[in-house]
């Protein structure tokens, strides 16, 4: 019966302490708060995505199953076995130059994509038009002229309006409306080119359903109640597996998005836990000294016969107490996170954000909250617990605390070891997850051999007399305050300037390097027999250096190493490559440029079996080696092919880059159209990009251009969201960071005003007093911002070297930054208390000693 009076006592006195409130918890609380408040939102925010997109699959699939084909539409047979299953709605997408003549001088062009719809579209939800009308009346033929609906970026770059006239090749059509939201939007945070609508039954008119062309057909369906989309999609793949489709349900509706979502919320909660991690050192700096003046107390209770268990328990229910007000608070933040933040991504990108609340990401922040709380406490209570309680009758000075042993210990390391493994575990990419924990585990090794290296070398310069040999000594003595600094410092700093020099390469390479080498267009859907005429006009333009050509075809991975690809191990990093269609092409000679790095090219009038050369990621992440076998659909037609050689490709060069180069003859048969690159001389007179432009699709109404400044427009767009993210949990990290800071400083204020009593009685004025402690707090700052830098730069100069696969520049200013940043922080933060220590009178610690 002792045990349960020993509880029942613990919360009497637990009770006791609480009663003066959040006094001497408020770092404590603050550092707790923020950091479970990052992982809730973060992971709220990807519980709704997630939720939204169940709950508006279908709609944003467009159907409860769709059936993809590329350059051809169904056969009648094949039509007539998806109207066996339900409603069918057939759309037809693809990349064109719309065009609005003018009265004098060129057209005005620009890249779009249309979408060529049936009266059946849309399957579910609706189609939502300015001004409000019909979708079948606003594509209706009048006058002899079928109408179209336009997104109003294509309006405003092609200078229209609602009732002008739209060109697209052959054909015009009559603008009826402007296109505000359609329910199957495009799943990707980029589009190449606005979307523009118009009827199925139009294409022929325009030119553009002919064979080759780079359309790809989706039916969408719509089944009766009670069907499953599975069992449909099983019985289409018996009854024609040579279709050459690709099937997916409304689970799989958005995959790009949602992939590139899943990354993002993965990223950022990581970053979110390691501020939470780093919170955990306010936690422990907080609880060590609400336990110091809580010293007495526990000697007194002591003396009466208290156990250590009691003196643990009563101080651990204290704590958990204060841990669970901090943790309510970051969870109510976080619950709200999606509310405020929902609709402004939801005008990003086509899916809804419910605003929650998700109990299982709260759930997991408070786990998150509790573990931290915990692992960086305990070790505390443990020393607490060892307080002797002849302290009272040792006059006012505390003895040395206790060094603790592994046991007492132990529960600690378990807790943070917890935290840990929840990390890994709620984290999607395990490698990611485990990347984290060494990452986490590193960073304080390297904290650790930073901090002792500056105390060590400030330790071994020479001291002068005057205020900086103080300012030094005070870096060097005993129980400095570097190592918690640099803690403090160290991982937000860190993170936002690998950020910032990340960013500042990327868009340095997008805006200056890669535009120097890259091409200024690339033109898609060239026909064979336009091709010497687009050769010739492009050519022919002044200031075009040269042009390269290559035919392509459509097809979709079907097998690997003669299995399904459905039933491979693709790594997540490649599986783009088997998601969907690629281009396929030939050639007889090795493209300039490429490097092989394993086998060999084949020979120039090679007539064999089918050979393909394959790029070395891709065939590392879908399992490929020399002498493997590749089926590839295209058309219906199923083309098995040997791997030859293994080379690797520089994608940023933008020049024309395939995953799969197949030997002649291997795509024989296969309707195929030419892709062109061409490259102008900037040095030239004039404009020769923009002469070229018009003077190809001037002629060759069919045929697509798209400006590489466009796409790499497009690329910026998605990084400066990504780093927008990333930098608010970055500026999560940085905020608690001065929280930690601060209860550092807080912590050595005592020391620093017995310093400040001894150098009055030698003397000292308060100026020069001041002048010691500040220089003190800016070492202590340029460490930590050199520190910062120093890890900062090293994760930004690997991931832009071997991540990107460009070359690394060190930009002075965002280093100077950062260091310049953490010597303000802690000049302003220690500035918070030097007043107080300077105020106070030196006879009283004079009496003592």
């Amino acid at each position: 019966m002792r045990f349960p009076k020993e509880i029942g006592l613990a919360f009497r006195l637990a009770g006791r302490e609480l009663r003066a409130g959040f006094r001497g918890f408020g770092i404590f609380l603050a550092c707790l708060a923020l950091g479970v408040a990052a992982v809730a939102g973060v992971k709220s925010l990807a519980a709704s995505y997630q939720a939204g997109l169940a709950e508006d699959a279908a709609s944003l699939l467009g159907g409860d199953l769709e059936a993809a084909l590329s350059q051809r539409p169904a056969t009648a047979e094949e039509r007539a076995a998806l109207s066996r299953l339900g409603r069918v709605s057939h759309l037809v997408s693809m990349q064109i130059m719309a065009r609005r003549e003018t009265a004098a001088g060129p057209a005005a062009r620009t890249l779009a994509t249309l979408r060529a719809v049936d009266g059946a579209y849309p399957l579910y939800g609706s189609v939502e038009l300015r001004p409000p009308m019909p979708l079948a009346s606003a594509l209706a033929v009048r006058d002899g002229r079928p109408g179209a609906v336009v997104a109003p970026e294509l309006l405003s770059r092609l200078r229209l309006k609602v009732g002008d006239t739209i060109l697209v090749a052959d054909a015009a059509y009559a603008v009826r409306a402007v296109l505000e939201r359609t329910p199957d939007a495009a799943g990707g945070l980029t589009a190449l080119g606005p979307p523009l609508l118009v009827a199925a039954s139009s294409l022929h008119a325009a030119g553009l359903d002919g064979p080759g062309s780079l359309t790809r057909h989706f039916y969408r369906l719509r089944l009766p109640a009670g069907e499953s989309a599975k069992s449909a999609m099983a019985a289409l793949r018996r009854e024609f597996p040579m279709a050459g489709w690709r099937l997916r349900d409304a689970a799989a509706a958005q995959p790009g998005l949602t992939r590139f979502m899943d990354r993002l919320a993965a990223v950022t909660a990581l970053v979110g836990l390691a501020a939470l991690l780093l919170g955990g050192i306010g936690i422990s700096q907080a609880v060590s000294g609400y336990l110091d003046g809580r010293t007495a107390s526990i000697a007194a209770m002591k003396c009466l016969g208290a156990p250590r268990r009691l003196v643990v328990t009563t101080y651990l229910l204290v704590i958990a107490g204060q841990a669970a007000c901090g943790i309510a608070v970051g969870l109510l933040v976080g619950a709200l996170v999606p509310v405020a933040l929902g609709p402004l991504l939801g005008a990003l990108v086509p899916v809804r954000f419910p605003p929650g609340p998700y109990p299982g990401a709260l759930a997991l922040a408070g786990g998150c909250g509790a573990l931290t709380a915990l692992a960086f406490s305990l070790p505390q209570l443990a020393a607490a617990g060892r307080v002797p309680p002849l302290l009272l009758f040792r006059g006012y000075d505390a003895p040395d605390r206790p060094r603790l042993g592994l046991t007492a210990r132990l529960p600690g390391l378990l807790c943070l070891a917890g935290l840990f493994a929840l990390a890994v575990v709620s984290t999607p990419d395990r490698r990611l997850g485990l990347g984290f924990v060494v990452a986490a585990v590193a960073a304080t090794a390297l904290f650790w051999l930073f901090a002792g290296l500056a105390v060590f070398l400030a330790g071994r310069i020479p001291r002068r007399p005057g205020i900086r040999g103080l300012a030094l000594r005070a870096i060097s003595r005993p129980d400095n305050q570097v190592g918690r600094v640099l803690a403090a410092l160290g991982l937000g700093l860190s993170t936002l300037c690998a950020m910032i020099l990340v960013e500042a390469n990327f868009r340095a390479a997008f805006t200056e390097d890669i535009p120097r080498t890259a091409p200024a267009f690339f033109f898609v859907d060239i026909q064979p027999d336009q091709l010497p005429s687009f050769l010739q006009t492009a050519r022919s333009v002044p200031g075009v250096s040269r042009v390269e050509t290559s035919p392509m075809a459509r097809g979709r991975i079907a097998e690997l190493r003669g299995a399904p690809v459905a039933e491979a191990r693709v790594d997540p990093d490649a599986r783009w490559a088997v998601q969907g269609d690629r281009g396929l092409t030939y050639a007889a000679t090795m493209p300039e440029g490429t490097r092989i790095v394993a086998g060999s090219w084949w020979p120039k009038d090679y007539a064999g079996p089918p050979l393909v050369s394959v790029d070395e990621k891709i065939a590392a992440g879908l399992g490929l080696s020399l002498g493997d076998t590749v089926t590839v659909n295209a058309l219906g037609r199923e083309i098995t092919a040997t791997v030859a050689s293994l080379r690797r490709i520089n994608w940023l060069s933008l020049g024309i880059n395939y995953v799969f180069v197949f030997s002649p003859g291997a795509l024989d048969g296969i309707p195929m159209t030419w892709l062109a690159t061409a490259y102008v001389d900037n040095k030239a007179s004039g404009d020769p990009a923009e002469a070229l432009f018009n003077a190809v699709t001037g002629r060759f109404a069919n045929v697509t251009a798209i400006g590489t400044g466009d796409a790499l427009n497009a690329v910026l767009g998605v990084a400066d969201k990504v780093a927008a993210a990333v930098t608010v949990a970055a500026g999560t990290t940085l905020c608690i960071g001065m929280l930690v800071l601060l209860q550092t400083m807080a912590v050595g204020m005592r020391r620093k005003t017995y310093e400040a009593a001894i150098y009055k009685a030698c003397g000292a004025k308060r100026r020069d007093i001041l002048a010691v402690f500040l220089g003190e707090n800016a070492l202590l700052g340029t460490l930590a911002g050199c520190m910062a830098l120093a890890i900062g730069g090293g994760l930004a100069w690997a991931f832009v070297a071997f991540f990107m696969d460009l070359p690394f520049r060190f930009f002075a200013v965002p280093a100077l930054l950062t260091v310049a940043t953490a010597a303000g922080v802690t000049l302003t933060l220690g500035m918070a208390g030097l007043w107080r220590a300077l105020a106070g009178k030196a006879w009283p610690y004079l009496r003592n000693e």
